[in-house]
């Protein structure tokens, strides 16, 4: 019994010391751990806090808007092609309408299309020019050389009519450079509305009335 009592006791007196010690280091060192903990604490919260500005400030930034590079960039090859194709037909109807204005002007000028037989072979001969590049000048002012001569003609001819009583329609057939007066008859009707004779007939009193 005696052996039981003094282990009890002996584990007892322990213990008080045990926690005499405890408490005596923590009342010394308490305030040196609590600073520490709180800096470790702020360590710790400071670098997360750090983290969550970043993550927030990439997730509120605006995506970079991508370099816009469409047909119209001028260094697109497909887009450089199709300028250098549309300046090559200007230049190509440029020449055209100038070589046009050429043809016409010595047709109309000179009187080329009162010769019966006149059309693209004496184009062709007199400027010096293919049978293709004829065409294709005429073709793009919207025309052709049967039909352009065509119009000379019967505009020549409805000046004659209005000026030159004394000439019979044949006569002024011919002097327009058509071949048959048929064919002068149904083309000045398909232009102007009327037959030649009924042209004249109006022509006649429109004058007598200016006249009366």
């Amino acid at each position: 019994m005696e052996v039981i009592l003094w282990s009890t006791m002996l584990g007892f007196a322990v213990l008080v010391t045990a926690i005499v010690v405890s408490l005596y280091y923590r009342h010394k060192y308490g305030p040196i751990f609590c600073q520490l903990s709180e800096l470790l604490e702020d360590k710790d919260l400071g670098e997360t806090n750090k983290l969550a500005y970043k993550l927030a400030d990439k997730t509120n930034k605006p995506a970079e808007k991508p370099t816009e590079r469409t047909d119209k960039t001028i260094d697109n090859p497909t887009n450089i092609a199709k300028n250098e194709t549309v300046q090559e037909d200007k230049t190509i109807e440029d020449a055209d309408g100038e070589m046009f204005k050429q043809l016409t002007d010595a047709i109309r000028n000179e009187q080329l299309y009162t010769t019966p037989r006149f059309g693209r072979k004496e184009l062709m001969e007199r400027f010096r020019l293919t049978s293709h590049r004829v065409s294709s000048v005429f073709s793009s002012a919207g025309t052709s050389v049967p039909e352009f001569i065509r119009e000379c003609r019967l505009e020549h001819a409805r000046r004659l009519i209005e000026e030159r009583s004394d000439m019979t329609l044949v006569e002024i057939a011919t002097a327009s450079g058509f071949v048959h007066a048929s064919t002068f008859t149904v083309d000045f009707k398909n232009k102007y509305g009327v037959s030649p004779t009924k042209y004249r007939e109006q022509a006649r009193s429109d004058e007598l009335r200016s006249e009366s």
